[in-house]
């Protein structure tokens, strides 16, 4: 049940999220009474180049790292399938084991806990800023830090702990490439014209972004923008990514306090039944 017996009676609601995390917003937004529609603007592949990853666990071996810094479920999944690839997977989860690893959020936290990884940090903001006042706490100057993820990420982050003094490595484990269903692309051009949408989610800058150019084809990025800022009720999952919409030109009415798809969702459906 929605808190306060708010609920998302009625509505649709866009998920912009990989194809392999969009079912679980999905279901909690069929708990709150919603619609989901899935418009994936990440297409996800494992790195077919594995020999970041086979540095990293020689790095690790070495027992010199201060952090590792796990932004995302599938930033662990794709980590793991790939030391396993390489028949390193008990000396990456051994090196693990000799780090200090911390996890953006909850369910990442509960994704390492689930492969017997143990968790160093979790912190109080699900964020880059999150980690970055954490780990003032901690010191960052001279500190070896790495963050396992997608090459298309945002280096926002991997630069500002530079400029606290930390030695960066982005190890890229995963791909983030742009969905090619051209009939998913029209339909929800289409839907989103007709108003048969009520609100979209983005989770993080890239999905934002992506949306943009799978559709650029179809209709002009200022076209879109209109359409989206007249037609939708814009959520963003965090800071980062409320900025990045910002700078596309798009309004951002909802951002929870926690940077969750669920806090989000509770955050929007307050929002309409106060309206």
């Amino acid at each position: 049940m929605v808190q306060n017996a708010f609920t998302l009676k009625g509505k649709t609601v866009a998920i912009t999220r990989p194809r392999e995390q969009a079912e679980e917003t999905g279901k909690l937004i069929k708990q709150y009474g919603g619609k989901p529609y899935f418009i994936p603007s990440i297409e996800i592949k494992a790195a077919s180049d594995l020999s970041a990853v086979e540095s990293f666990i020689a790095e690790l071996a070495k027992e010199k790292n201060d952090y590792v810094i796990f932004m995302s479920v599938n930033g662990i999944r794709y980590l793991l399938s790939s030391a396993e690839n390489l028949g390193l997977k008990t000396q990456l989860k051994k090196g693990l084991e000799k780090t200090l690893t911390m996890a953006v959020g909850p369910k990442t936290a509960q994704e390492l806990r689930n492969h017997n990884i143990p968790v160093g940090l979790v912190p109080a903001k699900y964020s880059s800023e999150g980690i970055l006042e954490c780990l003032r706490q901690y010191g960052v100057s001279g500190k070896s830090i790495y963050i396992p993820r997608t090459r298309g990420a945002t280096p926002d982050l991997a630069n500002r702990l530079r400029a606290m003094g930390g030695e960066v490595q982005e190890v890229y484990v995963y791909e983030s490439m742009l969905p090619s269903d051209q009939d998913l692309k029209k339909r929800f051009l289409q839907d989103l014209i007709d108003g048969k949408i009520d609100a979209i989610i983005y989770g993080s800058s890239l999905s934002a972004r992506n949306l943009f150019k799978m559709l650029r084809e179809l209709i002009s990025k200022e076209k879109l923008r209109d359409i989206m800022n007249n037609k939708l009720t814009i959520v963003a999952i965090g800071p980062v990514t409320a900025e990045t919409l910002s700078e596309i030109g798009l309004r951002v009415d909802v951002m929870p306090e926690k940077y969750t798809f669920e806090e989000a969702l509770i955050k929007l459906a307050h929002r309409w039944n106060v309206e």
